[in-house]
């Protein structure tokens, strides 16, 4: 048995550690459905899509344990406030379980930390009690950043820090060790990343370090691997 940071991992524990994401422009209403299928079939935590195909996902995933999971002003967060309020609000009339945010990071990165604890307080009032995830951008920010929007995601009641929004790149595990150091027994942590970043290795590592869920399309490749992953475990060995 394979446990990594005090949990059991098997092929549906580890099922239930993924939000299947398919968020490209581009993607077609039959990605969509093979993406719910799936996560059905794997029984993962959730869903996440954009705005466009929230509705269609919510009515396949009725009366599953699989939730519906959508983007809000993804991906560069320049909305306003207002805008990240109302989208939320229209996205709950739709069924929506769990809700990703994009930050204003530019608003971040120009030290304005009041205005993005305004923000964020703003928008898990406006999920009210849904889930809510907040998208830091990682690759844009430095440590000390990443910290500030960390402790700004805590102290305005969000659930989870999301490491990025799988377009522009993800984090290494420098980054991932310091949000795991940053957010440990306070919110919990998200870590998403381009399709080139995910194999069974980095996902499995992630959680190892402390993530809780990791966010992906490769929820398959990833699971399936799992089995191989703990024939080559049983050779590590740490003195």
């Amino acid at each position: 048995m394979l446990v990594l940071n005090g949990k059991e991992i098997n092929k549906a524990s580890l099922a239930k550690m993924i939000d299947g994401s398919l968020l490209n422009p581009f993607t077609t209403t039959q990605e969509i459905d093979e993406l719910v299928k799936i996560s059905l079939d794997y029984n993962t935590n959730s869903v996440c899509v954009n705005p466009n195909y929230l509705e269609r996902v919510v009515k396949q995933l009725k009366g599953t344990d699989v939730k519906a999971c959508v983007v809000i002003d993804y991906p560069f967060g320049t909305g306003s406030i207002e805008d990240k309020v109302n989208q939320a609000k229209v996205a709950i009339e739709h069924g929506v379980e769990i809700i990703d945010f994009v930050i204003d990071y530019g608003h971040l990165k120009s030290g304005n930390k009041d205005h993005l604890l305004k923000e964020i307080k703003a928008c898990v009032a406006a999920a009210n009690g849904r889930e809510t995830r907040f998208i830091i951008e990682v690759c844009y920010l430095t440590p000390e950043e990443i910290v500030t929007a960390c402790e700004c995601v805590i102290d305005g009641g969000g659930d989870f820090v999301k490491t990025s929004t799988g377009r522009f790149g993800g984090p290494d595990m420098e980054i991932i060790d310091l949000l795991v150091k940053t957010c440990k027994g306070r919110c919990k942590l998200k870590v998403a990343g381009t399709g080139q970043f995910w194999t069974a290795n980095i996902a499995l590592m992630c959680i190892a370090a402390g993530v809780d869920i990791i966010g992906t399309r490769s929820a398959k490749k990833i699971v399936d691997a799992l089995e191989i992953f703990e024939r080559f475990a049983k050779g590590i060995e740490v003195k």
